[in-house]
């Protein structure tokens, strides 16, 4: 006999279609203003796919799922990839609730409220960039557990719920507990009769028995490992308050199903209007947190070292300038971008400097191992480079840019063993495998690497003599450094760049002499500006050797003087108008700063 499908109702389609428009609305934020928050957490993780990598992950209650997130983090190295990924995760409970909905009470009018609440939730929580996929893929799981319980349950044998409960808290960790109290929450206030009983005190038993087993005799872990593994413990108070209400929702969710299905709306435009506006209510509340939580600061500091991390020192040098950071982070990384892009002590002031020259080099320390050796780097002090990337491997794990690192500063130095052994990490990973190919080559013909647009001029900065390196105060290492190797662009602009953020005008002017020797054909911009602030206020213009001034700079220098002393009636906004015309000067910062 065929079967005749029930036509779906105008309300269901309103229902089904809520989950696709809010996967529109979710991908299209973790597309663009958002993306940061997935370019964030894809680096702070290098999927391997290798048995050891897995292996580390089934040591523990939850493992699994944490393995899970990690694979699909892996995608959000791709704008579009990451988007849709942590889209469809999002949106995976609205579309789990709307099956469960249609099995606890068919007829709830309130059924498109109801299940929206968790991913709107859930997008509000992620908009912390701490806030991992496995969080998401939690309550995911809750909810297919439930759903399958409902369905299923009474039909599985005893002896398959008593194997079954123990293998699903290993599978999902502290993420079982919600289920658990969802599934009592269940037995009281939907089933009947005395079984449920029966049923509740069953499943809180094996619970039990479950954790003892995982805690004395299979993984020997901390109570508190055991218990809330992988659980977020964020110290947010606004994250744990929302995670709170979320974890209470979904527990509380069939007796909360149950209490709004049995309310009924006599008119019948009411019953259509009412759901409707909850939920436009509930998106508008969760859009207000989002956007609340939205920082665009961290948002262009993030954008400013992916541009930096994948060789687009123009565009994160663009980027800075026309959206300024106010971020310690994002100067040291615009600074960066410039002396890789020879522009450092032309360009310096276009960009917002904050910091004096604490955005040039960053200090020693946690807070900046993943970044402060990207100036080692760029001025040639490989091995310290080396270190940095090495020290941050050991504190976070395998990183995409410390083995990146790690692999270049190997191939620099010629320890063509090492730089097998990092390539060979990044050639079991999805996105870097081709990037690892390429620098393979190199290890295996070194006599390429000459040629090679990053490596061949990083090794004609390394120095030739010995010296300890000052990490404390490592722009003390920039004279040592050109001891062995007066030639260095890179670290003479970086102390040139150093010495105007500080101001030190005199000890430039002193400098200029050594310039033509170290191969400077012209006197950048900012170091003549420095020259005509020193010869404004001595009178005694420098020696410059051969080098010649350009034209161009004594007359923007008569420009600024006309308009420093025009401005100079009006103190009050004084530095408005200054900074209009020259903010993009070393006079203005001189006298502004």
């Amino acid at each position: 006999m065929r079967m005749i499908k029930k036509p779906v109702t105008e309300k269901e389609r309103g229902v089904i279609a809520a989950p696709f428009f809010f996967f529109l609305a979710a991908f299209a934020w973790f597309c663009f203003p958002g993306n940061y928050i997935l370019y964030f957490q894809e680096n702070q993780t290098l999927f391997l796919f290798t048995g050891e990598y897995l292996h580390k992950y089934l040591l523990k209650p939850g493992g699994p799922l944490e393995y899970i997130a990690r694979f699909l983090e892996q995608f959000y190295a791709g704008r579009i990839t990451g988007s849709v990924m942590v889209s469809v995760v999002l949106t995976l409970p609205a579309i789990m609730l709307y099956r469960i909905n249609k099995r606890l009470v068919p007829e709830n009018g309130f059924s498109l409220p109801l299940l929206m609440v968790p991913s709107l939730i859930l997008m509000v929580m992620q908009t912390n960039y701490y806030h991992m996929m496995e969080y998401n893929l939690g309550f995911v799981a809750v909810l297919v557990l439930y759903l399958v319980f409902i369905l299923y349950g009474r039909r599985l044998k005893f002896i398959v719920k008593l194997i079954l409960m123990p293998l699903l808290y290993y599978l999902t960790g502290a993420y079982f507990m919600i289920f658990l109290g969802m599934y009592l929450v269940h037995n009281l206030f939907i089933e009947k009769g005395k079984e449920r009983f029966v049923r509740s005190i069953f499943i809180l038993g094996t619970a039990g028995f479950s954790f003892l087993l995982f805690w004395k005799i299979i993984f020997l872990q901390p109570v508190q490992q055991i218990i809330l593994s992988p659980l977020p413990l964020l110290e947010n108070p606004f994250y744990r308050a929302v995670f709170a209400l979320l974890t209470a929702y979904v527990a509380f969710y069939p007796a909360i199903s149950r209490a709004l299905g049995g309310i009924r709306i006599r008119r019948y435009n009411r019953r259509r209007i009412y759901p409707v506006v909850t939920t436009l209510i509930l998106t508008a509340a969760a859009v207000y947190s989002v956007l609340k939580i939205y920082n665009p600061q961290t948002a262009r500091v993030v954008e400013l070292e992916k541009h930096v991390f994948t060789g687009k020192f123009e565009e994160a040098a663009r980027l800075h300038e026309m959206r300024p950071s106010r971020n310690l982070i994002g100067q040291y990384f615009y600074n960066y971008a410039l002396s890789e892009s020879d522009q450092l002590c032309d360009r310096l002031f276009f960009g917002r400097q904050d910091f004096s020259a604490g955005a040039l080099v960053l200090p020693w320390g946690g807070e900046h191992l993943n970044r402060g050796g990207y100036f080692y780097y760029s001025v040639g002090l490989i091995n310290e480079a080396h270190r940095w990337a090495y020290e941050e491997m050991v504190v976070y794990g395998y990183r995409p840019q410390n083995i990146k690192m790690l692999a270049r500063t190997s191939l620099i130095n010629e320890d063509f063993r090492m730089a097998r052994k990092y390539l060979n990490i990044l050639e079991k990973t999805l996105y870097y495998r081709k990037w690892a190919k390429e620098y393979k080559k190199l290890a295996d013909e070194p006599e390429l690497i000459k040629a090679h647009n990053d490596l061949g001029p990083r090794m004609d900065l390394v120095p030739e003599n010995n010296f300890f390196i000052q990490f404390n105060e490592p722009q003390n290492n920039l004279p040592y450094l050109l001891e062995g190797n007066p030639e260095n662009r890179r670290a003479i602009e970086y102390y040139l760049a150093g010495l105007l953020l500080s101001k030190k005008v005199e000890i430039i002017v002193n400098n200029i002499v050594n310039m033509e020797d170290s191969g400077y054909s012209s006197i950048p911009r900012h170091i003549e500006e420095a020259i005509l602030v020193y010869y404004n206020s001595t009178g005694i213009f420098p020696d410059l050797g051969k080098l010649r001034m350009n034209r161009e700079t004594p007359a923007r220098f008569d420009k600024y003087l006309a308009a420093y002393l025009s401005a100079r009636q009006n103190p009050a906004t004084m530095r408005e108008k200054m900074e209009k015309d020259f903010g993009n000067t070393f006079w203005y910062y001189f006298h502004f700063r």
